[in-house]
């Protein structure tokens, strides 16, 4: 069940998935009958236990990006920078389930705790859980920072974020999207009060990519439109970021002793 590196692997007749419990991150998950993974991750990743990983779903909790929100955290917050713990796992020919949970480290001072649910049938169903165990009221940000593996960056359409305010992070302003997204270059942006489904159009690898999200009312799209760090030549463009998340104006605020849960439901299937 583990690899070499420490990964959780898990397999049936349908479906595989990798699991890092460095981040809670979701690294891989491909059904048997495909060709291509579903997530993305860079080639260069070191995983060291030290840098957040590149790839898969990484844990965005309890701050986004650089937000003045919880800035006493890192950049992303802190559960993709620690290691959690694996609760349960389950495999059968129907279906693959997994849970694993964080506690945040005593110099965080923080009384909230987070429970990473994944169950897989012939789709993933992936959510995050925060409980408030303070008696006063949470406020915090949290995204599903999700790296879809596409063909091309720039010859993918997604779908189902027309007519959506978003702001572009490069510039801080405010734009209208008009029709589907086609990405043509860096692009940085979270697309406001967005609740509906998404769909990545893929015509490279010829498949559709569905995302139903719950518990989530912002989409930060991403693809920096260079390689960083942990990717090699040219991988940038073999990945656009889509990402369930709750920021800037749209954090959550959770009540004493609540439980808040983002998810998102994952599906493909081919194209044409």
């Amino acid at each position: 069940m583990t690899d070499d590196k420490g990964f959780i692997c898990l397999r049936n007749g349908k479906v595989e998935c990798k699991i890092s419990l460095w981040g809670g991150n979701l690294l891989s998950y491909r059904p048997i009958s495909e060709a291509q993974d579903v997530f993305w991750l860079g080639d260069l990743n070191k995983f060291d236990n030290i840098q957040a990983i590149r790839g898969g779903i990484p844990v965005c909790w309890p701050r986004f990006a650089e937000e003045k929100l919880n800035d006493r955290h890192p950049r992303h917050g802190f559960a993709r920078l620690s290691i959690w713990s694996l609760q349960k796992v389950n495999v059968d020919e129907n279906k693959i389930e997994a849970e694993l949970a964080l506690k945040p480290e005593a110099k965080y001072n923080l009384k909230a705790e987070v429970k990473l649910l994944i169950k897989i049938t012939d789709k993933l169903e992936y959510s995050l859980e925060t409980t408030n165990n303070a008696d006063e009221e949470f406020v915090f940000s949290e995204a599903l920072h999700a790296y879809f593996n596409v063909s091309a960056f720039d010859k993918v359409e997604i779908q189902g974020l027309a007519g959506h305010s978003y702001k572009n992070s490069l510039d801080g302003n405010f734009y209208m999207q008009e029709g589907d997204l086609r990405i043509t270059g860096e692009f940085d942006s979270i697309f406001q009060n967005q609740t509906q489904p998404i769909k990545i159009i893929d015509s490279g690898y010829k498949r559709i990519i569905s995302l139903e999200k719950q518990g989530s009312n912002t989409t930060v799209v991403w693809n920096p439109n260079k390689d960083l760090a942990e990717m090699s030549q040219g991988q940038y463009k073999t990945f656009v970021c889509v990402e369930p998340s709750n920021v800037g104006d749209y954090c959550v605020k959770l009540a004493p002793h609540a439980k808040h849960t983002i998810s998102a439901t994952i599906a493909t299937q081919k194209l044409g």
